[in-house]
């Protein structure tokens, strides 16, 4: 496992590091303007200072950049991930780049010269990593290609910055002479092979790429710029506008990750009410309708108060599903057991004796989506006790661990092979999958089944508490 792969991996697994990452940012660019302060501008060329400068205010934009990925951990996906990364290391270089104007020519920091200059070449061969990085999760790009592009950025990626760490002892790119003055020597142009290999790389990516000509023509302009950037000014020493250039790329980036972030929230709340609408035709099809009715109808003749309870509480739970259509957020669970509740009433009223309904909570502090537990119930009801000649009982559980909370439907009914193919019936399982997919976009979660033939199933829903929302945000 390579470096850049353990730290893609923590990025990956620790959503909360975007904060940390924003905060070191600021600090940054804190720390820049206050040596800048300390520094001064008195006998700095202008060149030098407008540098500075654009190091400085670039900085600032990373910042604010970082900052607004950190406060929607909603839609933190691998695209998003890519691209803090690429903003991170471009604050890096940015910061280092400014170390390096600023003790620019003062002989008593020629070792702090030195030092920041290895520091901002170590940098910018990270920063051209997640740049190649980034192109291959826009364009897509997978399979073969990308395991061999994969193994040679990563293999050239630590030889590159072990001879970066040379010149702290031997003048190889560059060296600083006794008055502080940082200078190139003539192997400098071997710096930038590991830039001109992943150019290369991302070049025949895009020849390979199956995206759309509109994503690899945009894609391609954040390579482009700074490419024609250095281009143009020749890695001449002076005027530095090469970072500048790779931050317009960096903003063009983000205006995109924007765009396809508010693309994904509208097709996953098109998704979501979709399902939700699946999930309540499911729960109201005119099978159970006409149980449910029937068995009020019966209860007419022999127990009129229990049939008029039993008309209320079936138009109680019917309102709830239409309701939940309304329901754009995750609601507490204790809305849900009582929502729940009804239906069980309804079934207890069709089954008689022969459903048994126990239930153990724990907690009901917590949230999960709108009639996520009751196709599981059903199922439990349906194709548990409801196919075993004697019945059964059906059992809801709710309790807290250290890091979620579950919820656990239990029965004795006649129980399943998990290993065997799943069978279409058009209804249940696709409930099942609306409340599998609901569950993991609003709050995190996921289902786990355990079933023995002739013993029962149990159902255990997982919620992690990293993915509840706060309370004064559901209604």
């Amino acid at each position: 496992m390579t470096l850049t792969s353990v730290i893609e991996d923590f990025f990956r697994r620790q959503k909360w590091i975007m904060f940390p990452i924003f905060v070191l940012s600021l600090i940054l660019t804190i720390a820049s303007i206050v040596f800048c302060r300390i520094r001064g501008f008195s006998g700095m060329e202008n060149a030098y200072s407008f540098n500075l400068g654009a190091d400085v205010v670039s900085m600032a934009i990373c910042t604010v950049l970082l900052y607004s990925l950190a406060q929607d951990r909603e839609c933190y996906n691998e695209h998003t991930r890519t691209f803090a990364l690429l903003i991170s290391s471009t604050s890096f270089v940015l910061f280092t780049d400014a170390c390096c104007w600023i003790v620019q020519g003062i002989k008593e920091l020629r070792v702090w010269n030195i030092t920041a200059n290895v520091l901002n070449y170590s940098a910018s061969l990270l920063l051209i990593f997640f740049l190649w990085k980034y192109v291959f999760t826009a364009l897509e790009l997978r399979g073969r290609f990308f395991d061999i592009s994969s193994m040679i950025m990563n293999s050239l990626l630590l030889p590159a910055v072990a001879a970066c760490l040379i010149n702290i002892f031997v003048p190889l790119y560059f060296s600083v002479d006794s008055e502080g003055v940082y200078c190139r020597e003539p192997l400098f142009i071997w710096s930038q092979t590991y830039l001109a290999v992943g150019l290369v790389i991302v070049v025949i990516g895009f020849f390979l790429s199956r995206a759309a000509l509109k994503e690899k023509l945009i894609t391609a302009s954040f390579v482009l710029i700074p490419v024609a950037n250095q281009l143009i000014t020749g890695y001449s020493f002076g005027l530095s506008t090469e970072f500048s250039a790779m931050l317009i790329s960096i903003v063009l980036v983000f205006g995109v990750v924007v765009a396809k972030r508010e693309q994904a929230m509208i097709a996953m709340e098109k998704e979501l009410y979709e399902a939700k609408v699946s999930v309540m035709v499911s729960q109201i099809r005119p099978h159970f309708m006409y149980n449910a009715l029937t068995s009020i109808a019966m209860m007419c003749q022999i127990d009129p108060a229990t049939a008029q309870e039993a008309t209320v509480t079936f138009a109680k739970y019917l309102r709830g599903n239409m309701d939940s259509l309304k329901q754009t957020k995750p609601i507490p669970f204790g809305q849900e057991l009582e929502h729940l509740k009804k239906y069980l009433y309804i079934e207890k009223l069709r089954f008689g004796k022969k459903l048994n309904i126990e239930y153990d909570i724990q907690t009901e502090d917590f949230v999960l989506p709108q009639l996520s537990i009751q196709p599981l119930v059903e199922n439990a009801v349906k194709h548990g006790v409801g196919m075993k000649k004697k019945g059964g009982t059906v059992k809801i559980s709710a309790r807290e661990t250290e890091n979620a909370f579950e919820v656990v439907i239990s029965d004795d009914g006649v129980g399943f092979d998990t290993s065997a193919e799943i069978k279409d019936d058009g209804r249940s399982h696709v409930g099942m999958e609306n409340t599998k997919r609901r569950l993991r976009e609003m709050c995190g979660g996921e289902i786990r089944i355990e079933s023995v033939v002739g013993e029962g199933t149990v159902v255990t829903v997982i919620l992690p508490k990293e993915g509840q929302k706060n309370e004064d945000i559901v209604s």
